[in-house]
């Protein structure tokens, strides 16, 4: 480390010196809120006054009342359904012109810019939004809480709660996430298989489940790898508030007809959405919740633990297929004894489904083609 300003009233020494690049090397982004970009309409994003921003270590820039729609895209002149976007800030080099913002589907930098002279200052998800008032209750088109009809107001836009900012996001990448409140993020959509043994939050993809050898442990091992955990009951509750009930008859609220035979796509049922911008909690496939419990059923299995007693079970059920090492074993008065809350239904079980439907009787080691999982996050 070494001092990098001195006073100098002899004017030899180059620490005195005070000019753009010393300062753009050590300023941050100063803003008077951390959520300095926030969704002022279905297709706009605003940048407000009076942040403070380097960029590159060669420009400083104090923003302005500044509305970012289409027409700042790099490429393409439409936003896309399902697509995570970047917020840049970027410098010509030139001291006559003021900052310029991008827009891209790039997350290092915007095309026709580079590293130096862009900054990424924020961004947001483009999806599926559900009509609320301002006290985030659903409403239908004539704006009635809940009223004839709100199931289908949905449309598609900027997703308010994915705006993030560098200030204002999870600890873990952004993508495809809202902010819950109380310092929470969540994932928008049931995850998937990210192809580096993590998992993903993305538009029209399969979600993993047990037809991937996934369990409750394994998936508690994927999140661990992207930074994220299982929610818990209450957040499952307050993220898939707003979501329609499901149907028996048909698919046109959540993905849960009594005839589906398997689980689909993400994103596939365009009213599955939620207050916050949650997409499938209700239908699809069962998440699994953080919270663990003690089964009240006194079953014996003989392979396992035989008898209702406690002790060891016989044979350990916590290493699975997808295990690769051993892992101990559950020591209990009955087979089956800890189980894990799941929720929100899964493809076929009709008005079961639901924003607060949960199952007690699922153990964490089964493997179900029907149980998927979708991550949390603390804020930065």
């Amino acid at each position: 480390m070494s001092r990098i300003f001195v006073d100098d009233v002899t004017k030899t020494d180059r620490r005195a010196l005070l000019n753009v690049n010393k300062l753009a090397t050590i300023s941050d982004i100063v803003a008077p809120t951390s959520q300095y970009l926030y969704a002022s309409g279905a297709n706009e994003i605003t940048v407000i006054e009076g942040c403070v921003i380097a960029v590159g270590g060669a420009g400083i820039f104090k923003t302005g009342n500044t509305v970012l729609n289409a027409s700042n895209l790099d490429i393409g002149a439409a936003f896309a359904v399902g697509s995570d976007y970047y917020v840049y800030i970027c410098d010509s080099r030139q001291d006559a012109q003021d900052e310029q913002y991008i827009i891209s589907l790039n997350s290092t930098y915007p095309s026709g810019w580079n590293a130096s002279n862009s900054r990424k200052i924020g961004g947001f998800h483009y999806g599926r939004c559900r009509k609320i008032n301002d006290n985030m209750q659903p409403v239908n088109s004539s704006g009635a809480i809940f009223g004839t009809g709100w199931e289908s107001a949905v449309s598609n836009g900027i997703v308010p709660r994915s705006v993030w900012t560098l200030g204002h996001r999870p600890k873990c990448s952004p993508e495809g996430m809202v902010y819950l409140g109380g310092g929470t993020w969540v994932d928008i959509y049931l995850n998937s298989d990210d192809g580096a043994q993590g998992l993903k939050s993305e538009y029209n993809c399969a979600p993993m489940t047990g037809t991937e050898g996934m369990n409750w442990y394994t998936f508690t091992e994927r999140l661990m790898k992207s930074g994220k955990r299982m929610p818990d009951y209450s957040e499952f509750c307050a993220y898939a508030f707003g979501s329609p009930q499901g149907l028996d008859g048909a698919n046109t609220n959540a993905w849960t007809a009594t005839t589906n035979t398997g689980r689909g796509t993400t994103g596939s049922v365009v009213n599955a959405v939620s207050a916050v911008g949650c997409v499938d909690a209700v239908g699809r496939v069962w998440e699994w919740l953080n919270d663990l419990i003690t089964r009240a059923e006194h079953a014996t299995n003989a392979e396992y633990h035989p008898t209702a007693a406690w002790g060891w079970d016989k044979k350990s059920p916590l290493r699975d297929n997808a295990t690769k090492y051993d892992v101990g074993n559950i020591y209990q008065y009955y087979a089956y004894s800890l189980a894990a809350l799941i929720a929100g239904g899964y493809w076929h079980i009709g008005v079961h489904a639901g924003a607060r439907a949960v199952d007690c009787y699922i153990y964490p080691w089964y493997v179900a083609a029907s149980i998927g999982v979708r991550g949390a996050c603390d804020s930065m």
